[in-house]
């Protein structure tokens, strides 16, 4: 891994972008420092920054103790998994014209094209979207309703045969109008629903793509993956995960039950709970234990208070959730 994208320097990137000006200045300097400890000048000139302003002092030794936590975990706990930065943000370059550092902003400019690029085209295809602990409801022309979870996004496409939705991101509940004569299909990744009068959950990440059905029935098709379609009916699922599929049933009255403020567990690894649970915080979730990681969790969560219900679901395998700072949360293992 290059230095540039070394778990310490995108942790300071993080914070250059999503934090105060005194804290993006401290982590500017914890860069700045890290690759020439012993130039007098850079240590007089963070000297007087230090001493500029009562902020300076706390917003340095709250970075300073994070980076701490990170660089004490071990090699595989620092390299876990990032999650993707939010999108809300103006673009790093703007921000950092007033430093004056010319080789700081064009490293910057860098790592925010890699990290937001993604985001932007999901967010310029989409009709409909949400951010972080936002939901949002969508009655749609021919009547159907789609409520989205939160950081989720749908692109629509309506004509006089066919009524097609794209999920380009998240997890949305449908309540579809049925008509025979205009099939009403949701695209999500290689998965396509469509619905045979219905009210379906849908969900994609990074590793899953989901289809449950909460009333009526939905035909799932997955070309290269399954051998012909499959009928859902109330309560079933099917998950795709690469080439591989699941299935399974459930309570119908689970299905979407993050609509109306829960969290459904089901033996499912702290690090998928984790998953889940991100779009629903405005803080940052880093798991550095990557054995508490593997855990399994059950239960139902309150997802209105996200930290609460991670606290509450790592806490029987010994795991702590530190909020270090305002709006980052460090999961660790025992101990």
């Amino acid at each position: 891994m290059s230095p540039a994208l070394c778990p310490f320097r995108r942790f300071c990137h993080r914070l250059m972008m999503q934090k105060t000006t005194a804290t993006r200045a401290a982590a500017l300097w914890q860069i700045k420092l890290q690759d020439d400890p012993n130039n007098p000048e850079l240590l007089r000139q963070f000297d007087i920054w230090l001493k500029a302003d009562p902020c300076h002092p706390q917003a340095w030794a709250d970075v300073s103790r994070t980076i701490t936590l990170l660089q004490q975990a071990s090699r595989e706990r620092r390299y876990y998994k990032i999650p993707p930065a939010p999108t809300a943000y103006k673009p790093v370059w703007k921000r950092r014209v007033v430093l004056g550092w010319a080789g700081g902003v064009a490293a910057l400019a860098c790592v925010g094209m890699v990290l937001f690029a993604p985001d932007a085209m999901v967010w310029v295809k989409a009709d409909y979207s949400t951010g972080y602990s936002q939901t949002k409801e969508v009655q749609l022309q021919d009547g159907s309703v789609v409520q989205l979870a939160p950081r989720s996004a749908v692109a629509i496409q309506f004509t006089k045969t066919s009524r097609a939705v794209t999920l380009l991101r998240g997890q949305a509940l449908f309540t579809v109008q049925h008509n025979a004569q205009v099939p009403f299909t949701v695209k999500i990744g290689a998965v396509t629903a469509t619905d045979l009068g219905t009210v379906f959950d849908v969900a994609m990440d990074d590793h899953h793509t989901t289809v449950a059905v909460k009333e009526g029935s939905s035909r799932v098709s997955a070309p290269g993956i399954l051998a012909a379609y499959q009928d859902l009916y109330a309560g079933d699922w099917l998950r795709v995960t690469g080439h591989v599929t699941q299935t399974g049933k459930q309570n119908p009255e689970m299905v979407g039950a993050w609509a109306t403020g829960l969290l459904v567990a089901r033996a499912m690894r702290v690090a998928d709970f984790v998953t889940a649970l991100r779009p629903w915080s405005q803080r940052h979730i880093f798991v550095l234990d990557k054995q508490l990681a593997e855990k399994r969790v059950t239960g139902v969560y309150n997802v209105h208070d996200p930290m609460q219900a991670l606290r509450l679901a790592v806490r029987p395998h010994g795991g702590n959730v530190q909020t270090v700072l305002p709006d980052l949360a460090l999961v660790t293992g025992p101990g």
